[in-house]
């Protein structure tokens, strides 16, 4: 197992630095490869770098543990960014590289507790433990066959692991999902319910669409061996895919970490794990090949089950769990636009099975509707145009997803409330076979040039913004990372409205400024994601003009007040 990273060349086209730089952070966020549909790109990291003259680099690394797919993955993103960075930037090369190294061991369970104050203890009375012979860790047994007193340790301790019944055999691998055990469903429903009930309403939306998940994709302790992601654990994180997250999250909790370690597993990072081969007497380290260790050993899946479950670690399995949700499945760009937690929870859903096909389905599906608020009415309109750019993006590409998996989404759709059955794409015997696109981008004939637009924003510091008032015009928003003159005039409006903007008005869009857009939004009664958008731009600049006419009212006052004391 390596890491992949990709690197690419650009020289940009036009327009000064930050102009560049902004729009090529901006392409960061939107990359989604149709080729690659189950991949989340919320798993690339993504780096741009500045060079000398106009020349910068963009870096993409990905913990991919399929090293043969390298090779088409780099064809994929090529095409991916060359087709974003038209009129901004050319391409002038690119490389695909694997990078070995491992990530540090990290505190062995046996040592993660100090004694007071946290202190750790190396001295020659320490006891060995099996993660000095795990390869590249520092010690001298590194790579090392395993002595028999430790092997036998992690025999016992494997062999005393509960059993679950529900765990079977299920083609080359085994199965548990969870749905059986009620005791369970009804911790996570109470865990679940009462995360919501504190959290911010856009928070809120996505704990209860991972609330709703438990019954549909498997509770937390699911348990799936028998595909190509390896070993998937609780609801649907696969070893190709999230699971490395829920596993980094999870392990930060010392009784999971000490749970594990003492079963010979250990996390490290990036997708690699040190498993102990009880058969081979020897610690694997690795992605695929340590993961392969865990899928055999059926009293380690009863471990990960146990974990999910015990009073005393499945808070934490929980957590990790959600939190993984919250950044990749429910995390849906442009859900203001959505009425009801129904249409939410299916397009969570949908980007839970292919994300590839989800990504900018609500930035391409809304403006087909022209006009309008959010309602109940619009989101079954919304839905059904969702459903048509899930199959348009597929039949670009090679894998098309099973229609009777798909209509079974909307079906849960239509027990959270919101039917749209009758859509006949969705009475259909397959899926849709015309190009939405195509259709949504017929034009009629030219026509005169229309009067310039006036202009949305009123206000100083946000009027005469062109990024600005394109975002006001509902197209595109600005989130975390974003740079500009636009970002700055955010940070003044906030600023003048007596919010809180760590840093000032630099330009930047940070944690600081994310957080005081959340508060405004909270405030407003808007979706408090982070993320500004055409009706948080609008909020604010109402309430930039309402703070002005305020001022203005308080100036008057003040200056009547002057008069009548002068006569």
């Amino acid at each position: 197992m390596s890491r992949n990273v990709f690197l690419f060349e650009i020289a940009a086209a036009r327009g000064d630095a930050e102009e560049v730089e902004r729009a090529l952070l901006s392409r960061t966020s939107a990359l989604a490869l149709g080729d690659f549909p189950t991949l989340d790109p919320a798993l690339f990291a993504h780096r741009i770098l500045r060079g000398k003259g106009a020349s910068y680099t963009w870096e993409i690394g990905l913990d991919e543990i399929e090293e043969a797919r390298r090779a088409e993955l780099h064809a994929a993103l090529l095409e991916q960014i060359q087709t974003s960075l038209a009129g901004v930037a050319e391409l002038r090369s690119s490389a695909a590289y694997a990078d070995p190294s491992l990530p540090a061991p990290g505190l062995d369970p046996a040592r993660a507790r100090g004694g007071r104050g946290g202190a750790l203890s190396f001295a020659d009375g320490d006891l060995p433990v099996w993660e000095d012979h795990a390869r590249g860790s520092g010690a001298v047994e590194a790579g090392s066959a395993l002595p028999g007193d430790l092997t036998a340790d992690i025999a016992r301790f494997r062999a005393a692991v509960p059993v679950e019944p529900g765990l079977k055999p299920w083609g080359a691998g085994h199965v548990y999902t969870g749905s059986a055990d009620r005791d369970h469903l009804a911790y996570l429903h109470g865990y679940l319910d009462a995360r919501a009930a504190r959290a911010s309403p856009a928070d809120r939306r996505k704990i209860t669409a991972f609330r709703a998940f438990q019954a549909r994709e498997g509770s937390t302790a699911a348990i799936n061996t028998y595909d190509d992601q390896i070993v998937t654990w609780g609801t649907g994180w696969g070893g190709r895919g999230w699971l490395g997250k829920v596993m980094e999250r999870a392990t930060a909790n010392d009784a999971v970490r000490e749970a594990l370690g003492a079963a010979g597993v250990r996390y490290r990072g990036s997708n690699v794990y040190d498993v102990v081969d009880l058969d081979a007497g020897m610690v694997v380290t690795g992605g695929k090949e340590a993961l392969e260790i865990l899928r055999r050993s059926v009293p380690l899946l009863h471990l990960l089950i146990d974990l999910a479950r015990n009073p005393g670690t499945r808070d934490a399995v929980t957590e990790a769990q959600l939190r993984t949700f919250m950044d990749g499945s429910g995390n849906i760009c442009g859900a203001d636009a959505i009425a009801t937690q129904a249409l939410f929870n299916l397009v969570a859903h949908l980007k839970h099975w292919a994300p590839g096909y989800v990504i900018g389905c609500l930035e391409w599906a809304v403006p087909q509707l022209g006009p309008g608020s959010p309602s109940e009415e619009r989101d079954r309109r919304l839905a059904a145009l969702v459903g048509r750019y899930f199959y348009g993006k597929a039949r670009k590409h090679r894998w098309i997803p099973d229609f009777r998996q798909f209509r079974l989404y909307f079906r849960h759709m239509k027990d959270d409330g919101l039917d749209c059955l009758h859509e006949p794409f969705l009475q259909a015997a397959g899926p849709p076979a015309d190009d939405p696109f195509a259709a949504a981008t017929d034009a009629p004939p030219p026509r005169a040039p229309s009067p310039p637009k006036a202009p949305r924003l009123t206000r100083a510091p946000l009027a005469g913004q062109p990024d600005l008032e394109s975002v006001a015009s509902g197209r595109g928003a600005l989130r975390r990372g974003a740079r500009g003159p636009g970002v700055k005039a955010l940070q003044e409006a906030l600023i003048a409205l007596g919010e809180s903007v760590p840093g000032g008005a630099d330009g930047a869009f940070g944690p600081g400024l994310e957080a005081a857009v959340k508060r405004f939004q909270a405030e407003r009664c808007l979706a408090a994601d982070g993320v500004i958008g055409a009706a948080t731009l609008a909020a604010l600049d109402a309430a930039v003009a309402a703070g002005a006419a305020t001022r203005a009212a308080g100036a008057e006052t003040s200056n009547r007040k002057e008069e009548e004391e002068h006569r």
